[in-house]
């Protein structure tokens, strides 16, 4: 009988080390209390909510500065598109960077763009005109045949062109520009003298440097000297005076008028290449 209560004794302390080494570990009290029904949320911390209303801001500054920039850029590429089509040379595309709204320059921006470059060219060009009367009558023109000389170097300068044109379409050598010589056989030279006096170009040719061993060095002439006339005929630039070269009989003496110091010097050379670096021009 003892021994039998003893056996109960040790199953019972056997099963109470058993179940107690069975236990799991106590977890903190955080994660083993559950949160009541209906609490609020625990809110994020302060720092982090500050941090993104900070970024935020900054977006938005930068996407105001980005559509000023475009609105900008927009207007300028309408003036460009308006002042290109002002010109004659309309674009395949009147565009670029699209608006804010993603839509194509104004039209009517566009058109008051243009009218706007139009009137400031026409109104340049007025005064180029009525200064170059001005200079025209100083030099001895009547007013009405000052208008005339515009108005007829404004027609030969379409003719050259549409000559050129021409030519180029029919796949046929362009010739030289004929417009002054035109202009100067119609007023002759002692008034296409004065022409080219109010359109400030020279009136003579300027010799620039006289080569070495050349029939300018031989005969005389000097750098700083002007060519007024060659062989009796009178030159205005160098094409004229190439041409004077190629006349006549090679070798054979020919007068050269020169100004030097406001005199007129005469000079004796054979016909044939001279030997100079000149001519050239300002115009108005």
């Amino acid at each position: 009988m003892l021994k039998t209560l003893l056996l109960v004794l040790a199953g019972l302390v056997a099963g109470l080390a058993i179940a107690y080494w069975l236990q799991p570990a106590s977890e903190p009290a955080l994660a083993a209390t559950p949160p009541a029904v209906g609490s609020a949320p625990a809110a994020r911390p302060p720092v982090a909510d500050s941090d993104a209303r900070a970024r935020l801001a900054e977006l938005e500054d930068a996407l105001d500065a980005e559509i000023l920039q475009r609105a900008a850029l927009e207007e300028r590429v309408v003036e460009l598109a308006a002042q290109i089509e002002a010109v004659g040379q309309r674009p395949a595309r009147i565009g670029g960077p699209p608006n804010f709204s993603g839509g194509a320059p104004d039209p009517a921006a566009i058109a008051e763009a243009r009218e706007r470059f139009r009137a400031d060219v026409g109104a340049r060009n007025e005064e180029a005109e009525r200064r170059f009367a001005e200079r025209l009558t100083a030099q001895g023109f009547a007013p009405d045949r000052a208008e005339w000389i515009i108005r007829r170097t404004e027609e030969l300068r379409m003719q050259a062109l549409q000559a050129q044109y021409d030519a180029q379409r029919g796949g046929r050598p362009v010739a030289a520009p004929v417009g002054l010589q035109t202009l100067r056989a119609e007023l002759g030279d002692a008034d296409y003298e004065r022409y080219l006096q109010a359109d400030g170009r020279p009136t003579a040719i300027p010799v620039r440097d006289v080569l070495a061993s050349s029939p300018a060095e031989s005969a005389g002439l000097e750098a700083g000297d002007e060519i007024v006339s060659y062989g009796g005929k009178r030159v205005f630039d160098m094409g004229e005076l190439n041409t004077l070269t190629l006349e006549g009989t090679p070798g054979e003496s020919v007068v050269v008028e020169v100004r030097r110091d406001g005199q007129n010097v005469q000079l004796v050379m054979p016909r044939g290449p001279i030997g100079i670096t000149g001519g050239g021009f300002r115009g108005r």
